[in-house]
C-alpha cells in the first residue's frame, strides 16, 4: 500500500531538510555534463571535499573525472596560493629518530591564512619544490608527493638506502604526467658528469604506480643550492660554474635531452640578485642593481636560445631578497622583500602591489605558489 503524502508543514524539520538536499542533488544532476563542471570548476577545494560526501556519483566526480580536475585547476590559477612550510624536528631531544614534523600553511593573495595541517615524514627536508597543484618533499634518503588542498603526502617508491640528492620536478602536458628528475654523483659517471633517472607518475592516478626509468648521463654538474624551475615542459637549473661564467642547465623532459644555456649578463657586480623563472609563456632571467635601483627583465627566445630584454622597471628604494616562481604564463613576478614584505609586480599595468605576509612568516622558509587541486595521489 502507498504511504500517504504527508503537506510538508505536518513533517518534521529533519525530514523536510533532508528531502530539500535530495531534490537539490537530483535537481543538478540533471544539468548537463558540462555545465556542471564549469559550475563546480569554480568552487574552492574546501566546500568541493564536503561535496564529496553527497553521493557515490559526486565522489566519482570530485575524485576520478579528469576533466573536472583539469578545469578546476585552470579556474584555481586565478586565485592562486602561496604555500608556506616549517620544520619541526625532534632530533635535539631523540638523537636515534630521524622523523621530522612539517608544518604547511597555506596563504592568498590578500595575506590571509586559509589552512594549516602537519604531517610526520622521514626528514630532515632538504629540497622542496612546487609545480602547479603539486610539490615534491626531497629527504636524505626519500622522496614525497604532496597536494596540500587535500592534506594528502604520499611517499614515492625508490630503492632502500640510496641517498638523494639533486631532485627536479615538472609536468609534461603532452602526456599528461609529473615527472621527478634525480642528477646523482656515480663512481662510474665522471668528468664532471651526473647519473640521472626520472620517476613518471600520471595525474590523477596513484602516485605508487609510477616508475623510475635511466636516462643518458648528464654532460654537466648541477648546482644545487638555487632550486630548479620547469617552464612548459623543460626542467632548469643554474650551472656550478660560478659567477664569471654562469649558465643554465636545461632538460626536456619530452624529448629528454639536456642542454647549457648561457647568462645573457657576465658581470657579476651589476646584479645584487639574479634569478630565473617562469614567465609570460617561457623563462625569464630577473636582475635586480641596488646602483639604479631598477629590475631588468630578459627572456629567453626558444627558437635561437638567445636572451632579449623585455624590460628594465624602477623599482625605487625598494631592496629585494628573492623571487617566488610564478605560474609559467603570468604576467607578475612576487618579490620578496629584506622587510619580509612580499611584493607582486604587474607587467602588464607596471603596477606593484603589497600582499600582507603570514605574522609568524620569520619563523618558516621560502613560500612556493600553487593551485588549489583535487588532484588524487592515492
Amino acid at each position: 500500500m502507498n504511504q500517504a503524502i504527508i503537506p510538508e508543514k505536518d513533517r518534521k524539520p529533519e525530514e523536510v531538510s533532508k528531502n530539500h538536499h535530495v531534490m537539490e542533488v537530483r535537481g543538478i544532476g540533471d544539468l548537463p555534463h558540462d555545465l556542471i563542471i564549469e559550475i563546480l570548476s569554480r568552487l574552492p577545494v574546501k566546500v568541493l571535499c564536503k561535496f564529496r560526501c553527497v553521493s557515490k556519483s559526486w565522489q566519482g566526480l570530485l575524485t576520478r573525472d579528469k576533466e573536472f580536475i583539469a578545469r578546476h585547476i585552470e579556474c584555481s590559477k586565478r586565485t592562486p596560493l602561496l604555500l608556506i612550510r616549517r620544520y619541526l624536528s625532534s632530533a635535539i631531544e631523540e638523537p636515534s629518530n630521524t622523523e621530522t614534523t612539517i608544518e604547511l600553511t597555506s596563504v592568498d593573495m590578500k595575506g590571509d591564512v586559509t589552512d594549516r595541517f602537519k604531517k610526520v615524514i622521514d626528514g630532515p627536508v632538504h629540497t622542496f619544490i612546487s609545480c602547479g597543484s603539486l610539490s615534491v618533499l626531497c629527504c636524505m634518503y626519500s622522496l614525497y608527493v604532496c597536494n596540500p588542498s587535500i592534506r594528502e603526502i604520499v611517499r614515492v617508491p625508490y630503492r632502500p638506502n640510496s641517498r638523494i640528492s639533486n631532485i627536479g620536478f615538472g609536468y609534461l602536458p603532452i602526456s599528461n604526467e609529473y615527472k621527478i628528475v634525480h642528477l646523482y654523483h656515480t663512481s662510474y659517471v665522471g668528468n664532471g658528469k651526473m647519473g640521472c633517472e626520472i620517476f613518471s607518475f600520471t595525474s590523477c592516478e596513484n602516485v605508487t604506480t609510477g616508475s623510475w626509468t635511466r636516462i643518458g648521463d648528464c654532460p654537466f654538474s648541477a648546482w644545487t643550492s638555487e632550486y630548479p624551475v620547469c617552464v612548459n615542459g623543460v626542467i632548469y637549473w643554474s650551472l656550478s660554474s660560478g659567477w664569471k661564467d654562469r649558465s643554465i642547465l636545461s632538460l626536456d623532459l619530452k624529448k629528454q635531452e639536456f642542454a647549457s644555456i648561457s647568462y645573457p649578463i657576465r658581470d657579476s657586480k651589476k646584479y645584487s640578485l639574479l634569478e630565473y623563472i617562469g614567465l609570460m609563456g617561457g623563462l625569464c632571467l630577473v636582475g635586480f642593481s641596488e646602483e639604479t635601483s631598477r629590475m631588468d627583465i630578459w627572456m629567453l627566445k626558444s627558437r635561437n636560445k638567445n636572451w632579449a630584454m623585455e624590460y628594465s622597471i624602477n623599482l625605487s628604494s625598494l631592496c629585494p631578497k628573492l623571487l617566488i616562481s610564478t605560474d609559467d604564463h603570468s604576467q607578475e613576478i612576487l618579490v620578496h622583500m629584506e622587510q619580509r614584505d612580499l611584493i607582486c609586480y604587474s607587467l602588464k599595468s607596471q603596477n606593484s602591489r603589497r600582499i600582507g605576509y603570514h605574522r609568524a612568516i620569520k619563523n618558516y622558509n621560502k613560500p612556493c605558489l600553487y593551485y588549489g587541486s583535487l588532484v588524487p595521489l592515492g
